[in-house]
């Protein structure tokens, strides 16, 4: 099928989104929308980046899925079968509820998201590991603990005779988690953390410290530390075929949280380690990774989101990302890649990064030349509006937060998040 004939099938095609309070929910309308497309977007939070958007042309109200997953398939079903919709592309956490609802979704549109099960084994920080472990691709030493009580006797283990694979530390997360939630690193004998940990807590969140596991609902996992640069790839694939790929640095990060500067990285080795994974398990959708390379150039997966992440960004209507979701199944002559001069950020936390990271001159005029050179991923002239309705989503998460006495953080996704349940 020639661009031109891609371009035309796309005119009027429905699209459904959800998760539209994220900025790569609000990126892919747009990529959607310069398509061609109709574009609706559903949430569960009263206020959304998408629902201002010129690139969005409905928005619904649906149940949060955390809560009532249930009634947000309901919801969804009433949406597409009113509005005719063609495709139902999820892009935060509710995917794993949308492909609980798989069955009964995929009777009336097509849905970009994979089976429930192999959503769970690449969101699973334990079950990527071993998975990756299985295909013979590159990851840390990592081990599951299911209790505090198993950490003690980790802990206990490590400082009686100290392992060769733990001789740098390690990081203790959850299961499942996100931004960097929870994340703490422990150092050798409870020193204080080196220069590459305290490098990654600043780009990442992750603390130095000793860590004590409270009693949670979910399990927890132990990796080698590896000392390195922190890389993220976000891809789309169709039967194990890469279509589209991107890579960027995680230089700038509010700490506690995922990377807000997007510059494109174009990293052989990569390319070839997502190529790979995505052909043997055989992948359909979205799908992101987080990497560690060494100053030797080693690389290690550290963990993996199967859908819609930030790397969305470094595309432009022209690099016709649109053509990868929404013909999966029309191979290209290449994998899609951003062209090299696109720069992207989230302008409010990226100048919060110079203002309070910088730590010399040198630092800070590197973060003020690609603050200068980057577009924010938020603002078009075009298309204001969803720039100001930051404010009023912040006043709601907020609120949330307040009410059940969590981190804005932990509120921006309590209705939508998924920690390893069946539905």
């Amino acid at each position: 099928m020639t661009t031109e004939k891609r371009a035309a099938s796309f005119e009027r095609l429905k699209v459904l989104i959800t998760g539209g309070r994220a900025p790569a929910a609000l990126e892919l309308a747009r990529l959607l929308a310069a398509a061609g497309c109709e574009v609706h977007a559903a949430e569960s939070v009263r206020h959304h980046l998408c629902r201002v958007s010129k690139s969005v042309a409905r928005s619904h109200a649906v149940p949060g899925p955390a809560r009532e997953p249930e009634r947000f398939i309901a919801a969804l079903e009433e949406i597409v079968q009113r509005e005719d919709i063609a495709w139902l592309i999820p892009t935060c956490e509710e995917i794993f509820y949308v492909s609980a609802g798989l069955e009964r979704l995929s009777r009336i549109c097509r849905v970009a998201a994979p089976p429930l099960e192999q959503l769970r084994r690449l969101h699973s920080k334990w079950e990527f590991i071993r998975r990756a472990q299985e295909l013979g691709l590159s990851v840390p030493h990592t081990e599951r603990m299911r209790s505090p009580q198993e950490l003690a006797q980790f802990t206990e283990r490590i400082a009686s005779s100290p392992e060769e694979v733990f001789r740098d530390g390690y990081v203790v997360k959850p299961e499942f988690s996100r931004f960097a939630s929870k994340v703490r690193i422990v150092k050798p004998g409870g020193r204080e953390a080196g220069e590459a940990a305290k490098e990654r807590t600043r780009i990442t969140g992750e603390t130095p410290t000793e860590v004590r596991l409270e009693a949670e609902s979910y399990p927890w996992v132990v990796q080698q530390f590896i000392s390195g640069r922190t890389l993220c790839t976000y891809s789309i694939a169709y039967e194990g075929r890469l279509a589209a790929h991107a890579a960027y640095a995680a230089d700038y990060a509010v700490r506690g949280g995922a990377s807000v500067y997007f510059e494109p990285l174009y990293h052989s080795g990569l390319l070839e380690w997502v190529r790979q994974f995505v052909r043997m398990e055989r992948f359909t959708g979205q799908i992101a990774f987080d990497f560690i390379e060494t100053k030797q150039g080693e690389l290690y997966a550290i963990e993996c989101n199967p859908r819609t992440t930030s790397g969305i960004h470094l595309f432009r209507p022209e690099d016709r990302l649109a053509s990868a979701l929404l013909h999966p199944e029309t191979p290209g002559a290449s994998v899609i890649e951003p062209q090299p001069a696109s720069r992207g950020m989230l302008g409010v936390p990226m100048l919060a990064c110079g203002l309070t990271g910088s730590r010399s001159w040198r630092a800070f005029a590197a973060w003020l030349s690609k603050y200068a050179a980057a577009r924010d991923v938020v603002f078009r002239w075009s298309d204001p509006r969803p720039f100001a309705e930051q404010l009023f989503l912040l006043l709601e998460l907020r609120r949330a937060a307040s009410a059940s006495k969590q981190t804005l953080m932990e509120a921006s996704t309590g209705d939508i998040e998924w920690n390893g349940g069946t539905s």
